[in-house]
């Protein structure tokens, strides 16, 4: 039942924005797309006021531990406080809604002017969809970035462009990396597995453009 899970690796999306978070230290938080509450999780020993939106019944049970409030509806219909959130966190949601733009425009009514926005998205750029490209392919998949439930893709520039439409400037930009420890479970110990993710860090230091699994951008409004 669980789709998602945690995982270590420190370039990972919602590692990055957990360890964003606590070098921020502003709250309240509002965590858009909680799922079981992962970034809930991260964030339990924070000290930090933490809010959750997650439409998914069984999963909104789930992290109800972990935050403050869930509100147990889609973003859309979700009844939340004007201008209250000084962190919103879209981590691996947007590229699921109809309208985006739209999303992020209402969250922008719940969030204080100055707020910093911090959003991850597949990377459809990658190399492995590139080369599926190459020779005809672009299958559906149960997950990663060719998930059959992403409505929309994105490249770094149109993620920026998708946040420049809501009205909010990228300060930021990160990529992370093949959930490694998905394709081989329980290899984390192995010398060959630390490796790996030596190499991919490499990989993604030196051309970030093809091998980013997700881009973890930072935003905020052009005046704050």
């Amino acid at each position: 039942m669980l789709h998602y899970r945690l995982h270590h690796d420190p370039k990972s999306s919602h590692q990055q924005i957990a360890a964003l978070i606590r070098r921020i230290g502003r709250d309240p938080i509002l965590d858009v797309g909680a799922a079981q509450g992962l970034l809930g999780q991260l964030l339990r020993d924070s000290g930090l006021t933490i809010d959750a939106v997650e439409p998914h019944p069984f999963w909104a049970e789930q992290a109800r531990p972990l935050y403050r409030q869930v509100y147990a509806q889609p973003i859309e219909a979700a009844e939340l406080p004007e201008a209250t959130y000084r962190v919103v966190v879209c981590a691996d949601v947007l590229e699921h809604t109809v309208d985006p733009v739209a999303v992020l425009r209402r969250l922008r009514q719940v969030a204080t002017p100055d707020a910093l926005f911090l959003v991850s998205l597949p990377n459809v750029a990658h190399l492995a969809v590139r080369l599926m490209l190459l020779f005809g392919y672009f299958p559906r998949m149960e997950r990663g970035i060719l998930d059959r439930t992403h409505l929309h893709f994105y490249t770094l520039d149109t993620a920026r462009a998708l946040l420049a439409e809501a009205g909010l400037e990228v300060v930021r930009a990160r990529p992370t990396g093949v959930p490694l420890d998905e394709l081989w479970r329980g290899g984390e110990q192995h010398p060959l597995f630390r490796l790996l993710m030596r190499l991919q860090h490499l990989a993604l230091l030196l051309a970030p453009r093809l091998f980013a699994f997700q881009w973890v951008l930072v935003a905020r409004a052009p005046h704050a």
